[in-house]
């Protein structure tokens, strides 16, 4: 399932009420649209869920006079995003269904059976993707003319708190779009990006389990397929289902108390979404998706508590007042580059170990 989000939802209401970001988020109850949402990702089945859409856009009246058509558009939207089709006429029917709806004759399950019933699924084909996506990235693009949030990928807090390797993933991502001729960058992208790091607790854990860049390239070029030659040209877009990546990531690493967004915090990003096609693709390449998170967590939670060790030391030896933030932050990058050659030599003597004992050789001998 495709959600929209709020600033998809502005960007249909500007549309529709023909009016400017700043206007339509003057005259929007921004916090009746979260409440609608929140209950739509609560919901199962594409017409259950446009039928909470539209009975909660309706009922609480986020967008005032206009608000019924907004409404409609918004559900319309949300159902394209979904491969699908919704039947409006008669129109007079739709009509009859908004007015009960209003006056709380009928609710989302009266909405739901209506939008059912005039529901056509499309099947969708390899090479449609990339049409689908492009619907999807018109309507990215005018929801990144809010001044909310146009400027979060340079200057805004969230972006801020990414870690240099962090950035580096999302540089590498938009080359990896590039590579494909796509128009955008997805959450494929992005764990083409984790991969191609090949430094840290996310890629390492990635190459562990055999997830490799050129397997995930096949997979991506079958499930979406290249673009046209020449068509990712300038500035590449973030896809929504890549963007709400990014704020997964940012409340994992605040929930977890880490001072920055590094590239594990982007892999459990990538995993939540397990619609998303970087999701399907570690599905496919991995036992699943919780293996993947299971091995990441314990990676993470090992390197916390060694970060933790020597964060408290410093904290707790009255000998080291000289140490200020700064010099915290350089020892910590020490601590972390001598973790990162303890795994590697892990790994290696591991790699040894099992070497020794396919040749019938005891490695505890």
């Amino acid at each position: 399932m495709r959600y929209l989000g709020r600033y998809d939802v502005l960007a249909i209401a500007a549309r529709v009420l023909r009016c400017d970001s700043d206007d339509v988020v003057r005259r929007s109850n921004l916090d009746a649209i979260d409440r609608v949402l929140d209950g739509v990702r609560l919901t199962g089945g594409l017409a259950e869920s446009a039928g909470v859409l539209l009975a909660g856009l309706v009922r609480a009246r986020p967008f005032g006079g206009a608000n019924r058509v907004v409404a409609v558009a918004v559900v319309l939207q949300f159902v394209t995003l979904n491969r699908a089709e919704l039947q409006l006429e008669p129109v007079a029917d739709v009509d009859d269904l908004l007015d009960r709806i209003a006056s709380d004759d009928a609710g989302y399950h009266e909405a739901a059976a209506f939008i059912r019933s005039r529901l056509e699924h499309h099947p969708v084909a390899a090479e449609d993707l990339q049409e689908r996506l492009r619907v999807e990235l018109v309507l990215d693009e005018e929801a990144l003319t809010f001044d909310l949030v146009q400027d979060w990928w340079r200057g805004d807090p969230m972006y801020e708190q990414f870690s240099e390797p962090a950035r580096h993933v999302i540089v590498l991502a938009q080359e990896e779009a590039r590579s494909l001729d796509h128009v955008y960058v997805g959450t494929e992208h992005l764990l083409l990006g984790l991969i191609t790091l090949g430094q840290g607790v996310a890629s390492r854990v990635l190459a562990d389990l055999g997830i490799t860049a050129p397997a995930v390239r096949d997979l991506v070029v079958e499930i979406i397929g290249r673009g046209r030659s020449g068509a990712a040209a300038g500035t590449i877009p973030f896809t929504p289902r890549a963007k709400s990546t990014f704020e997964f990531a940012w409340g994992e690493a605040r929930a977890r108390g880490a001072e920055q967004v590094g590239p594990e915090h982007l892999l459990l990003g990538v995993l939540h979404d397990g619609d998303g096609v970087g999701g399907q693709i570690v599905t496919k390449l991995a036992e699943s998706t919780d293996e993947v998170r299971r091995k990441l967590e314990e990676r993470m939670n090992w390197r916390r508590r060694s970060e933790d060790l020597v964060a408290g030391m410093l904290a707790e030896d009255p000998a080291n007042t000289w140490t200020t933030y700064g010099r915290r932050h350089h020892l910590l990058a020490e601590l972390n580059a001598v973790l990162e050659e303890n795994e590697r030599l892990h790994e290696q003597v591991a790699a040894l170990r099992d070497l020794l004992r396919r040749h019938n050789i005891d490695p505890d001998s």
